[in-house]
């Protein structure tokens, strides 16, 4: 399966500069400090430079009135990378988990429905017609995915046009904030498949347990919210990170390696350097240096999303819910903080993304009062608006054929969000792995 590039191989002694091993790391989000982290594990030598005034990047926390809440990933799940990672900063003792049996939701018809995570719970579902039950039957007689074929295309093949829109579509469209219609499976489903063990049927994957929760990596926050994991990585590497250090320009060293230039004039000389900071940022580094390369970054696209804390006084109980597709709402689904995380009152609510990217043209209170408004349409919940923000995520949608063929001088590498696994699990996983590069070339694996 062809896909965004992967760790190239540790290059050879003599085409390494004949100057001490130096990792340069543009970015202090969880993927620049993660890595920071692993690279003093192993005694190697670096720096990281971030352009704001604070670490974290898109992970970000506050105490609003007392009540804790997340403008970036609410929580997340307890691979092993992310075990290692909070048993090494002394945080066991200050994680939130989320009920392993917590139900989640999907709006369809005005009303919303337990989503299905057991052979006996899709036979009961209203989330979709005896029909459309029926038609999942066929599943495991139709074949494994195009190259060219979207997820919206594989999923209507594969399971019905219904179960698409009423359940598929909006649980996974939801991860991206995007649309599947624009989503090619091999960026994106395909690597999920494979995650949960499945090759061919995604029924009988279904049916053998694939998808039980109870199964799955447990879910958690922190007391002080996601905002606190990037903080205490912070703490670990404080001494290796430069904030409001914008790296300027990246320029290559007769000898080998490469010069960061980065405010105040000041120069870096590496051997390697690591761009973890958004596409857009890293194309304009790559310019000078890898011009190809940085048209390729230069296409890829980015849905907005508007993320809406609400406060209410509700007897709800699960996750949150997503809505169906063709649903009259611009809300693209709520999480439930207040149960699933014990904090009191707080729901987060998400609009915008590929499928209503002319919400985001509308002012904060205008966002905020359309999500409190229909939060309220639905569950029959009041409530006021705390917090309204915006962010961005990778669309992962057709643009990402950019990636393909892209490739980089020897000793500059990308990790980040749009090159590998979206979600903290994925970056944890993939600093770990290019950590390992990093070492082998410096030879102190």
């Amino acid at each position: 399966m062809e896909g965004p590039p992967t760790p190239a191989a540790a290059p050879s002694p003599s085409s390494r500069p004949q100057t001490a091993f130096m990792i340069g790391i543009v970015g202090a989000g969880i993927t620049g400090l993660s890595l920071s982290i692993h690279l003093e594990e192993r005694g190697i030598e670096h720096r990281v430079f971030e352009a704001s005034s604070r670490p974290g990047g898109v992970i970000r926390s506050v105490r609003h009135e007392g009540r804790v809440l997340d403008f970036g990933p609410q929580r997340t799940r307890v691979t092993p990378p992310v075990g290692r990672l909070v048993k090494v900063l002394g945080l066991s003792d200050r994680t939130v988990s989320v009920p392993v049996d917590l139900p989640l939701y999907v709006l369809r018809g005005g009303r919303i429905r337990r989503v299905p995570f057991e052979p006996a719970g899709l036979v009961r579902t209203d989330l979709l017609s005896w029909r459309g039950k029926a038609r999942l039957l066929l599943e495991p007689l139709t074949g494994g995915y195009d190259e060219e074929e979207t997820v919206e295309g594989f999923l209507v093949r594969k399971f019905g046009r219904e179960a698409y829109e009423n359940l598929m579509g909006p649980l996974f469209g939801g991860l991206y904030g995007s649309d599947p219609g624009q989503m090619f499976v091999r960026h994106s489903l395909a690597e999920t498949m494979e995650g949960f063990g499945v090759q061919r049927s995604i029924l009988w994957g279904f049916l053998r347990g694939s998808f039980n929760r109870s199964a799955a990596p447990p879910a958690i926050s922190f007391e002080d919210g996601m905002g606190e994991l990037t903080s205490a990585m912070h703490r670990r590497v404080e001494g290796r990170v430069a904030l409001e250090a914008p790296v300027e320009g990246i320029d290559r060293l007769e000898a080998g390696g490469w010069v960061l230039r980065h405010s105040g004039g000041d120069r870096l000389e590496v051997t390697d350097v690591v761009l973890t900071l958004p596409a857009e940022g890293a194309s304009r580094l790559l310019g000078p240096v890898a011009p190809d390369a940085a048209a390729r970054l230069d296409r890829l696209r980015y849905n907005r999303l508007a993320v809406v804390h609400l406060l209410g006084d509700c007897s709800l109980h699960g996750l949150g819910y997503q809505v169906a597709y063709g649903e009259p709402r611009r809300t693209r689904g709520v999480t439930w903080n207040a149960s699933a995380l014990g904090r009191d009152g707080i729901y987060t609510a998400f609009l915008g993304g590929a499928r209503d990217p002319a919400l985001l043209t509308l002012d904060d209170a205008e966002i905020g009062a359309i999500a409190s408004g229909e939060f309220e349409d639905i569950t029959g919940c009041s409530t006021r608006v705390l917090q309204v923000s915006r962010t961005r995520v990778p669309s992962w949608d057709r643009s990402w054929v950019a990636m393909e063929d892209l490739s980089l001088p020897a000793g500059i590498h990308l990790c980040s969000n749009y090159e590998s696994r979206v979600g903290i699990p994925g970056r944890l996983a993939r600093t770990e792995a290019m950590a390992e590069v990093l070492a082998a070339s410096s030879g102190t694996r």
